[in-house]
């Protein structure tokens, strides 16, 4: 392998990092979006989700590092399991 391989792979595999971290970005602003849009249903309607607004707004505030929507499941099981 020459140096010229060599620096052709690495940016590659930067450029490759880099878009999948974009990508990854971009889809969790959309899921946040998704989730924000349960804040227009009724109380009611929320529970028959099995959600509250307190859980999709603490879901919605987290960094874009984090998947809100597997937060915002893990929240609600907890919850549900505590009044078991």
């Amino acid at each position: 392998m020459t140096h010229t391989d060599f620096g052709r792979t690495h940016s590659g595999d930067y450029i490759g990092t880099l878009s999948g971290n974009l990508i990854r970005r971009i889809s969790e602003i959309r899921t946040r979006r998704r989730l924000k849009r349960l804040l227009d249903l009724d109380d009611h309607m929320l529970k028959d989700v099995g959600v509250t607004r307190g859980e999709i707004e603490i879901a919605t505030g987290l960094p874009l590092s984090s998947d809100a929507a597997t937060e915002l499941r893990r929240m609600s099981l907890e919850r549900r399991r505590r009044f078991m």
